[in-house]
């Protein structure tokens, strides 16, 4: 295609970035052609396709720059005179063409590096007119004095300047390039040198040191040497850490030089963990300790993490078990040493279990609680100790706590890695301020949430109840002040500051929240900002409130009923008003509550909930809405026992609490607009696979297909393979998803021309598969296939 020089193909070819990116080599032989078409978008001259190729790639299609349409008054070259940008402009010093190096020089020449002013002037020496062409240059006011001075010895001599720009767009050259910080794109100008001189480049900067952007750069290049890296590293720690190409084991054991020296250490230690360092060279090796340990003290998330985190807290647990134990003396030792060491963890543990002499006063380092219970965050050395204690067992903390400051106990409860145990410990430290600092932890989760509830503490309550993970459930209880301890019968009351906070929400509230408030005023400003969904939520509303607070109340609230100011419908449902209404107007007022008590327990029974769900055919019906407090294990048995529908999982998965076990299959169900013949035999147990190979596709069944492949049930091989018509699977496949068909393609339809062609005239009637219609046009032109 390229070979042929068709400026269509070409000009696609060109303006293709995605493709360009994919395959290596095709923007050099793009290049090379020298045509017109691949100059207009290299330059940016094709309207709304701004410019984004390298200086390196628009000098190289300017160097071989041939065939027709460069001049004339739509010419390549006529619209790069009429740029007055430098960036547009400099590629031009290589182009042969006529006119094009002297526009250069002329319209951007104080601009352009003396390296650029050279070039400009050797081709035109070469292809533009000569020594004669020079000779009017000589007093050119655009010219650098140097470049003006070589000028001069070339009029007499060409080989001077060919010296010249030889040593300009060397290393040499590159030298003084990177020193000029006003340059813009140095890193364009480094590309364009394949080879460097880096003993030179290591003495230029001995003598006089880049720029953080210059050495950020020369790190970043793939043939940066290592000696040299360990050298600046000791001197601009953090550029060369976060800049190079690579990081050394050989690293970890020198001192980080440079502004945020700390933060280079953790850098390093991180990518060193990710690159391929094992756990013992960076325990053995890295240094200071304090940042060392500040840097793993969260690791990455579980997919993203490498085996070397894993085994580090292991090994890390074990020095802390035979340095420090529980022995509180050396952690007080390993405390104060912290900010001043200058060794490995190894040997800051190993001086610190046998201490010269106990450091005076409390604990070092010291401070007192924060006003909010609760540290932001924690860096330096509290953070180096925080992975320390992390590293140790339960029992450790059981010995350090009646020792350590209260901002120690801060950043352990609020940032540590999260032990059940300290429920216990707190208590039994009858310190309720370690209590409230274990509520305000952010990362609690509900089963977390759920022990703390047990201790019955007002003030621990209004805490949890700010927390994320809290569930809908745990969040009416906390608001209902019923006890949690078993056989305590006495209300709890609200934190007040809590309900002065939640009076003053007006969003952030869910359905469940009003369901059991045991403050009437906080109730009624919570159902005028949140609509309590389905008729026998609203009813369980009304029967606690019967119980809670007599009939007078239920009757006070319908008749009172708060006025919605964050959703257009009445608060009280017309069917519980009137159900409500007739049992008020009962005499025997005991029998009608046992009766409201009565429809309450039926509608919220397990029996109730898997026959609404089992008439379900809509994943968003009202019904996935409503503010049910659903029983998920019952839900999961009967599941077992026999499937509820595909779409009722769906629905249930957009409830926060539904377990895993319905997340994971609704996502294999597709949406709501999955053929319902599909759905059928699913029910029926038919496999995804046994479903793809029995149905053409269409855009329905394609949104089920997606489902399917994201859930792992189906591979987008099985897609090539089995999924037909070819068309409509191509039709629907889209622009993102190339790299699926990509092998088959090259393997099967690359080779030949003709295979292309023979595919494309078959795929309007091919009835079968994609992977089948390019195995039978390679067959029938004889392309030849592993």
């Amino acid at each position: 295609m390229i070979a042929a020089r068709d400026p269509g193909q070409l000009g696609r070819l060109a303006t293709n970035e995605s493709l360009i990116a994919a395959k290596p080599g095709l923007l050099e032989r793009l290049t090379a052609t020298g045509h017109t078409v691949v100059a207009r978008a290299a330059l940016g001259l094709i309207p709304d396709r701004p410019g984004t190729w390298s200086l390196r790639a628009r000098r190289d299609v300017l160097a071989a720059a041939c065939g027709t349409h460069w001049t004339g008054p739509r010419g390549v070259l006529t619209k790069l005179s009429q740029a007055h940008e430098p960036h547009v402009l400099r590629p031009a010093v290589v182009c042969p063409l006529p006119g094009a190096a002297r526009t250069a020089l002329s319209k951007a020449g104080s601009a352009l590096t003396r390296a650029e002013q050279l070039r400009g002037l050797l081709t035109i020496h070469d292809h533009d007119g000569g020594p004669a062409a020079l000779g009017l240059l000589a007093d050119f006011y655009g010219l650098r004095p140097e470049v003006k001075e070589t000028l001069r010895e070339a009029l007499a001599d060409a080989g001077a300047l060919r010296k010249a720009v030889e040593l300009a767009e060397g290393t040499d050259g590159l030298i003084e390039e990177l020193y000029d910080d006003r340059l813009l794109g140095r890193d364009e100008h480094l590309a364009l040198r394949d080879q460097l001189d880096w003993n030179t480049i290591a003495a230029a900067a001995a003598d006089r040191p880049f720029d953080e952007k210059a050495t950020a750069l020369l790190v970043a290049r793939p043939d940066f040497p290592d000696e040299l890296r360990a050298a600046w590293y000791q001197v601009q720690a953090m550029v060369v850490v976060t800049h190079s190409a690579r990081v050394t084991p050989e690293l970890l054991a020198l001192a980080p030089g440079g502004p945020r020296a700390a933060k280079a250490v953790a850098a390093l230690v991180r990518r060193g963990l990710e690159a391929g360092c094992t756990a013992a060279q960076v325990l053995e090796s890295a240094r200071p300790a304090a940042a060392v340990l500040e840097a793993v003290r969260q690791p990455p998330e579980d997919d993203m993490r490498s085996s070397a985190w894993n085994d580090l807290a292991s090994l890390l647990a074990d020095l802390v078990g035979e340095h420090l134990g529980e022995d509180v003396e050396a952690w007080r030792s390993a405390r104060a040493l912290l900010p001043r060491f200058k060794g490995t963890i190894p040997e800051l543990l190993g001086t610190s279990a046998t201490p010269v002499k106990k450091p005076k006063g409390g604990w070092p380092g010291a401070a007192d609680m924060p006003a909010a219970e609760r540290s932001s965050s924690v860096t330096g050395a509290r953070a180096a100790f925080l992975t320390l204690v992390d590293a140790a067992p339960a029992s450790a903390h059981a010995a350090l706590l009646p020792h350590l400051d209260d901002r120690t106990v801060c950043d352990l409860f609020g940032h540590g890695r999260w032990r059940m145990e300290w429920i216990d410990l707190a208590v039994a430290a009858q310190e309720h301020r370690y209590l409230r600092v274990l509520a305000n932890r952010g990362s609690l989760t509900a089963d977390a949430v759920e022990m703390l509830m047990r201790l019955d503490d007002p003030a621990v309550n209004a805490r949890l109840f700010r927390r994320s993970g809290v569930t809908a459930p745990q969040r009416e209880r906390l608001l209902s002040g019923r006890p949690m301890r078993k056989g305590a019968t006495e209300p709890l009351p609200l934190d007040p500051d809590l309900v002065k906070d939640l009076m003053a929400r007006t969003t952030w509230w869910r359905g469940r929240d009003p369901v059991d408030c045991a403050d009437l005023e906080l109730q009624r400003h919570i159902l005028r900002h949140v609509r309590v969904r389905g008729i026998v939520p609203q009813l369980r509303m009304m029967l606690n409130l019967w119980e809670r607070h007599g009939a007078d109340e239920v009757a006070a609230l319908l008749k009172n009923e708060p006025e919605a100011l964050s959703h257009s419908r009445k608060v009280i449902r017309r069917e519980v008003r009137r159900t409500v209404t007739k049992l008020l107007s009962r005499q025997d007022r005991d029998t009608a509550l046992a009766e409201l008590r009565e429809t309450v327990t039926e509608g919220e029974t397990a029996q109730w909930q898997i026959a609404a769900l089992r008439k379900q055919h809509f994943s968003g019906a009202e019904l996935f809405r409503e503010a049910h407090l659903w029983h998920w294990a019952e839900l999961l048995t009967e599941h077992a026992r026999h499937p509820l529908p595909a779409l009722a999982l769906k629905g249930l998965s957009h409830v926060p609490e539904c377990p895993q076990e319905f997340h994971a299959e609704s996502g294999g169900v597709g949406d709501d607009y999955t053929p319902a013949e599909v759905r059928q035999q699913q029910a029926e147990g038919r496999t995804p696979l046994e479903i793809l190979r029995t149905r053409e596709v269409s855009a329905n069944l394609w949104s089920w297909l997606l489902q399917a492949v994201r859930s792992g049930a189906l591979t987008w091989d099985d897609v090539l393979e089995h999924a037909h018509p070819a068309r409509a699977v191509l039709a629907v496949w889209g622009e993102r998803m190339r790299t699926a068909p990509a092998p088959l393609v090259r393997g099967h339809l690359d080779p030949s021309p003709a295979a292309w062609v023979l595919a494309l005239r078959m795929l309007p009637e091919f009835s079968g598969s994609v992977a089948e219609l390019v195995r039978t046009a390679a067959a029938a032109t004889g392309v030849e296939t592993e």
